[in-house]
């Protein structure tokens, strides 16, 4: 095994110069949420994988595509009853900010199974409410293409991400009747160098005053607004990378439940909060099961071969993929809990099951080889691309970007892999 790739001091300069705090990881201590720094893993690679400008065009049409199809789903689900979306696996207490976010999703990453040699393409499932991967696939490919001689495999990532995001958050000031000018804006995630970095990096974007802060100091002000505690500012705006299936169990010091508050606030358009309730109308993994139960005639003929062609067959049942399949908790997140199964035997777990995911209701979907690659031995990849809303509700692609993992299940143990042309 090449170490350079893991642990070097080449690889320490590159990534530090690129201001990208997250290249190592380590696991966050539950109760105290203090990092533990002696169990820091490596993350990056320092590696660039030459890649084809072509596949690249590939998979980004490709997410536009199924982009399109998960628009459509988005405003069927706003249109389904509480029994219906429970049935899916929503939380109870998520279902009115689903259904009455005034603003649409924003972005999202595509996981993709992109296999050339089977000619297997696929969309595994959306991730529209997370932070990770979004630096590395927008701008972190492009430097380190050129630290190693290779070419940008997207020179439109960034510049469409700073237009939308600047679209989008004139939306919000808009659903609130404010000029952007006169609103307070502020990004927020939690405190770990991944999601917090990625905020600054995101809020940099953003062509206007906005504030950067730890989730911990959000509070909510006798039901009137929003604010950062520490400087007692109120907030009109907030982009907040947290998952709402965390925020509607979220306690205060004394125990009491936060999430009836900050629900009034959104459902008053006191406080807009970007890419929240409708992003996370997009999230479980059953909406793919939604799009599989809907079936094809309810679609027009170009979006019926987008999904015939892009989308796996996906189910809440496990008997409808026969006895071959992947099974994925309804609302896991980084492979958590994810087994396959293959002959009706269980060929594969995922390295993390935490109770929280393991104890959820399921979704199934066929079983799909992933391309293998030859980084430091044989590596499996997943293809992620991002998707922002364009200002009409279409979603138009952005930086694309891979993870490996040198077991079969991508998790949050594994690495993400430079790409260049």
């Amino acid at each position: 095994m090449n170490m350079d790739i893991f642990n070097s001091p080449q690889r320490d300069r590159l990534f530090r110069s690129m201001k990208m705090g997250w290249y190592n990881v380590c696991p966050i201590e539950e109760g105290t949420g203090i990092p533990l720094t002696d169990q820091e893993v490596p993350y990056a690679l320092y590696h660039c994988r030459k890649v084809s400008p072509q596949m690249i065009k590939e998979i980004k049409q490709a997410s536009e595509l199924v982009g399109s199809v998960l628009m459509q789903a988005w405003s069927v689900i706003r249109t389904l009853d509480e029994e219906t979306l429970l049935y899916y696996g929503f939380p109870k207490d998520s279902i009115k900010i689903v259904k009455y976010d005034p603003l649409p999703p924003f972005c999202m990453r595509l996981d993709w199974c992109w296999n050339e040699e089977t000619g297997v393409k696929k969309v595994i499932e959306t991730n529209p409410q997370t932070p990770s991967f979004w630096f590395e696939c927008t701008e972190g490919n492009g430097k380190v293409a050129q630290h190693f001689g290779f070419k940008q495999p997207d020179y439109n990532a960034q510049t469409i991400l700073s237009l939308t995001l600047n679209q989008h958050i004139q939306r919000a000031a808009e659903c609130l009747k404010k000029p952007i000018n006169n609103c307070r804006v502020a990004f927020t995630a939690l405190n770990n160098a991944e999601d917090l970095g990625t905020m600054r990096w995101l809020s940099s974007h953003f062509h206007h005053k906005s504030a950067v802060f730890p989730l911990e100091f959000l509070r909510v002000k006798d039901g009137k607004y929003l604010f950062d505690y520490r400087t007692g500012q109120p907030i009109d705006i907030l982009f907040m990378w947290y998952p709402v299936e965390w925020a509607i169990h979220d306690t205060d010091e004394n125990g009491k439940k936060l999430w009836s508050a900050l629900e009034q606030l959104i459902l008053e358009k006191k406080v807009v909060i970007v890419n929240f309730g409708s992003a996370f109308a997009l999230q479980p993994k059953s909406i793919f099961a939604l799009i599989t139960d809907l079936g094809l005639d309810f679609f027009s003929p170009k979006d019926a071969d987008i999904i015939f062609n892009y989308f796996p067959k996906t189910s809440l049942t496990a008997s409808d993929l026969g006895n071959s399949y992947f099974a994925k908790p309804i609302l896991g997140r980084e492979g958590e809990g994810g087994f396959a199964v293959k002959s009706g035997e269980i060929v594969l777990r995922s390295h993390s099951n935490d109770s929280w995911y393991t104890e959820q209701d399921y979704v199934y979907q066929e079983l799909l080889e992933f391309p293998q690659v030859e980084i430091a031995g044989s590596m499996t990849a997943v293809w992620g691309a991002w998707l922002y809303n364009n200002g009409n509700d279409q979603f138009v692609s952005g930086g694309v970007g891979t993870r490996v993992s040198e077991g079969q299940i991508t998790d949050n143990i594994s690495y993400w892999c430079p790409i260049g042309c």
